[in-house]
């Protein structure tokens, strides 16, 4: 057996190295010495092992030769070259490595890499445009330019490190491979409860409180991979710090109000709980679900009062005899956020579920930095790339969507100092299911007329788009016409007070034609001081 466990961990990594192979010989990457030396030294270091002090300040000094008085606050070296390794990783495997089946990921806010196994075609990476990049999710401060392209001297070659790589690699080999033994040994005696069975199932041990590194938690839960990438480049770890229940993965299929399907295509069902290690601090936490298996399209049918269970934070209840069809609809995405979330005085965040009809599940959990007694704010562009406004705010791809098209608009917009808010537009007859926590919020949305009126069809005016917006069921405006009431090519914004969720924790805004298709640019979703 321990030979048979060998095997698998070498195989793995020669894999791994593979892959790195595969991007240091690329066209991409050749003319970028500078790049092919950074990935290959933050590569050894995963490789060694030697993960520990993998921070700014360290690599400053030991890879870029900066002195130990280097201080990050002036000297951004660090950042922007990471920043232009991470483009590189993309334009690589946006292009020439579509088809590889592992990819590179260095994380924004981290420096080590992760080795993603990929579904070709399916990849986040190829629908990312060139210019994600610049939307703001990396660590570049505004106005800083990326350091020029040019050898340096004081930097190993990657001749260099190759040499000294080659030392290492049966140490190296040895070690990895010691280290996977012991885990898989640990997984082979670890068993948790089934309601339908008694599954063996991996888990991950217990880790000790305040130990998880960054202040963010995504889990997919019961996904067996080490990691997952979705399609805003945010990385999940697989399931973990659970007990109880059993994985199940689903086939492939598409979910409603979603840009990623794949994160509902695996959960966690049974009766479990999730032991989450946490560092003090206040949280906002997301808790994902799709039901498939009791809707219209699956082979037993089902519906509402199919599954219905508990979910408890910390011993209290959270979700109440929660039915994910009543809440959302089959095979929809049901997103459930939750605010002042904090770890219990051990330092662990608790979440047991329990059911009284079915099998209680989930899909994937989220815990962010959150504002004490305030949500976060919501902003989304109708395009399918970040965006990053003047001050500062991330905009991202719209999501939580039902209906419309997504057009990508031929003419600047007039009238404000951020067109690129207004880039694109979502038309059609269409509605947003936008996730809140309980409280009174104000929406803000950012329309233009770019078609009516416009050299485009030149033709039509006043009259020529009207449509009525609704949320939660009652009117914030009717017979909206914005060439009326700001012209053709220039922004318009309407903005709406003292909008409170429904019972589903929902903000639903609902789109409705009157004369042709209602259109929409971007929308932003901000929680009221009381």
């Amino acid at each position: 057996m321990a030979t048979k466990e060998m095997s698998l961990c070498t195989a793995r990594v020669a894999e791994q190295r593979q892959a790195l192979h595969a991007v240091l010989s690329s066209p991409t990457f050749k003319k970028n010495p500078r790049l092919i030396s950074l990935l290959e030294y933050i590569c050894n270091k995963y490789f060694e092992g030697d993960t520990d002090d993998m921070k700014e300040y360290s690599i400053a000094v030991e890879f870029f030769r900066r002195p130990d008085t280097f201080d990050q606050t002036t000297d951004s070296i660090v950042r922007v070259e990471f920043h232009r390794l991470r483009r590189k990783l993309r334009e690589f495997y946006g292009g020439e490595g579509a088809n590889q089946p592992i990819e590179i990921v260095v994380a924004t806010g981290h420096y080590l890499p992760e080795f993603v196994d990929r579904i070709v075609g399916e990849n986040s990476t190829d629908v990312l445009s060139e210019d994600y990049p610049e939307s703001g999710r990396e660590e570049l401060i505004p106005g800083e330019e990326p350091i020029a392209e040019k050898p340096i001297a004081d930097i190993e070659t990657p001749k260099q490190i190759f040499t000294k790589r080659n030392a290492m690699i049966l140490s190296l080999l040895v070690a990895g491979i010691c280290l996977c033994i012991i885990v898989l040994r640990y997984a082979r005696h670890t068993k948790v409860d089934s309601m339908a069975a008694d599954v063996p199932v991996v888990g991950v041990p217990t880790i000790a409180p305040g130990s998880l590194s960054g202040s963010e938690v995504r889990i997919r839960c019961g996904y067996d991979k080490p990691i997952f990438k979705d399609q805003g480049g945010n990385v999940w770890m697989g399931d973990r710090y659970f007990s109880g229940g059993f994985p199940t993965e689903l086939p492939n299929q598409h979910i409603a109000r979603t840009r990623d399907s794949q994160l509902y295509l695996t959960l966690r069902s049974g009766t479990f709980s999730y032991k989450i290690p946490l560092k003090p601090g206040t949280y906002e936490m997301r808790l994902y679900f799709a039901e498939t298996t009791y809707s219209p399209a699956s082979a037993i049918g089902g519906g509402e009062n199919s599954r219905v269970f508990d979910v408890r934070l910390n011993g209290k209840p959270l979700l109440t005899q929660f039915d994910i069809v009543s809440d959302a609809g089959a095979n929809t995405a049901d997103v459930r956020v939750f605010k002042d979330v904090q770890p219990g005085s051990d330092g662990y965040l608790r979440l047991d579920f329990s059911g009284s009809l079915g099998l209680p599940m989930v899909n994937a959990i989220e815990i962010v930095p959150g504002i004490p007694h305030r949500l976060r704010s919501i902003r989304m562009v109708a395009q399918n790339n970040f965006f990053v406004d003047k001050s500062g705010n991330v905009w991202s791809p719209d999501t939580y969507f039902s209906g419309g098209q997504l057009a990508e608009d031929k003419i600047s917009v007039n009238g404000t100092d951020e067109p690129g808010l207004y880039a694109g537009e979502r038309y059609g007859h269409f509605s947003y299911a936008l996730p809140v926590d309980s409280g009174s919020y104000a929406i803000t949305l950012l329309l233009s007329e770019k078609y009516w009126g416009t050299d485009i069809s030149k033709q039509g005016g006043v009259g020529s788009r009207v449509f009525d917006v609704f949320c939660n069921g009652i009117a914030l405006i009717r017979n909206l016409d914005i060439v009326k009431e700001s012209g053709s090519g220039r922004a318009l914004q309407k903005t709406f007070h003292g909008i409170h969720p429904n019972a589903q924790g929902k903000l639903i805004i609902d789109f409705v034609p009157d004369v042709n298709y209602a259109a929409l640019d971007a929308i932003e979703v901000e929680e009221e001081t009381p």
